[in-house]
């Protein structure tokens, strides 16, 4: 594990499907921790853990056998957007927060022992670059980062109607990281998609592009993914009105993540590992 890999502590809202013994409360049955249910002895035949308070109790006569429920492995995918706006680089330099995002969700997932996977998706036309699902060496997964950071010139985010066809078959933890400059259409045509697992959208903002801008001097605002350019006079009622802009699509993009069961998580001052400890506790307090 990098040192300089941050480590937050996730929690799936569901239990885990996996069969394999793990960090996370599972939906098999076995020698763990948390008390499940009681047994018949024919259904549960360890003799060992027969509850003699529950045996006599029981009116057909039959031996009760405690069983617990097993705590098991969790498969977690980071899903990163490759579009050319995603280079961006204003107080902070966005594939830098990549490759840290990158960095962090790997120990996190390494400190609990899950098994972790990586795909990047440009456009449509180019199929995913992918990070097989399993438990990997850091230097594999800093390789990859080096290699998402250079295809981050995609000219838009379509390649992400993919990635449903990439992500392993039983529910795992997805990390979507994106600044979401997309059409809000093809955003409510794609989360569908990704109803099967456990969502954290990730909004990689910069507080440029929030409307940090100098006033009274020329700025010159291009769209990195179509090539168009225009050179503004940054005065106070264009900033307030870029800033009314953000406002704006904050909410439209809150209100199309949470129709969908998703709470987003928006990195637009960097990105710590606290933000992600402080969001899955919040999350778990109103479950």
């Amino acid at each position: 594990m990098s040192a300089t890999a941050e480590v937050f502590r996730y929690r799936p809202a569901q239990t885990s499907p996996k069969v394999f013994p793990g960090a996370h409360p599972g939906r098999m049955v076995s020698s763990g921790r948390l008390f499940k249910r009681h047994e018949p002895l024919i259904a549960a035949p360890d003799p060992r853990r027969i509850d003699l308070r529950a045996s006599v109790l029981d009116p057909f006569g039959g031996y009760k056998v405690r069983v617990f429920q097993q705590h098991s492995v969790l498969d977690v995918v980071m899903a990163v957007d490759l579009s050319a706006s995603m280079e961006f680089s204003g107080r902070h330099n966005k594939p830098a927060l990549t490759g840290q995002i990158l960095a962090s969700v790997y120990a996190s997932t390494a400190f609990y022992g899950d098994r972790f996977a990586a795909i990047g998706c440009g456009s449509q036309t180019n199929d995913p670059i992918r990070l097989p699902t399993g438990r990997l060496s850091e230097g594999v997964v800093e390789k990859f980062g080096r290699l998402l950071k250079a295809s981050m010139h995609a000219e838009s985010c379509s390649g992400l109607v993919k990635l449903p066809d990439f992500l392993p078959r039983q529910r795992s933890l997805v990390f979507l990281l994106s600044d979401f400059h997309m059409p809000l259409p093809f955003l409510q045509s794609l989360l569908p998609t990704l109803a099967q697992h456990e969502v954290v959208p990730l909004v990689l903002w910069d507080a440029v592009e929030l409307g940090a801008l100098p006033l009274w001097r020329l700025v010159r605002l291009q769209d990195a993914e179509q090539g168009k350019a225009r050179t503004l006079l940054m005065r106070p009622a264009l900033l307030a009105k870029i800033r009314q802009a953000y406002d704006a699509r904050r909410r439209q993009l809150q209100y199309c993540f949470r129709k969908h069961g998703m709470e987003p998580l928006f990195l637009d001052q960097g990105y710590q590992s606290e933000l992600l400890d402080r969001y899955f506790n919040r999350l778990r307090a109103v479950s």
